[in-house]
């Protein structure tokens, strides 16, 4: 259905994933390269809850120094967001991920809480050219 519409660019990655992209939306932030985070580590600066909470794991992954870096040069602000999900203990983000997107640490977030990651991004004003919103949508099913 989405594979029609000429505004929208709808490929499957040889993993499976499959990625929408709308044509028009900017897709430089979420090529920056991200160095290295490691999931471990920020569950012992964070706490336990940090391992089975998306909106804690998609603002570490946010927060890399690469990723703010650029949005600071870039004038880029995030849209402030609060989500309240339901907790369980499983699953729980571990490992780490090196030299990869930032598009790609959203993937490996999104399959271990399966589910999909969202990017959209608005025009800004003259302080902030523009403003982005990522967030998460875990399946429960």
């Amino acid at each position: 259905m989405l594979a029609k519409d000429e505004d929208l660019q709808v490929t499957q990655e040889p993993d499976g994933t499959i990625r929408i992209v709308e044509k028009a939306v900017t897709q430089d932030l979420l090529n920056v390269k991200i160095e290295h985070l490691s999931f471990d580590e920020a569950r012992k600066k964070y706490g336990p809850i940090f391992s089975f909470s998306p909106p804690a794991v998609l603002s570490f992954i946010t927060d890399a120094p690469e990723v703010v870096a650029f949005m600071k040069d870039h004038s880029i602000v995030r849209a402030p967001r609060f989500i309240n999900e339901p907790t369980t203990s499983e699953p729980q983000v571990s490992g780490e991920v090196n030299n990869v997107a930032l598009y790609q640490a959203l993937d490996y977030m999104a399959k271990t809480f399966r589910g999909l990651w969202v990017y959209k991004e608005c025009p800004g004003n003259s302080e902030n050219k523009r403003i982005v919103d990522l967030y998460f949508y875990r399946h429960w099913g």
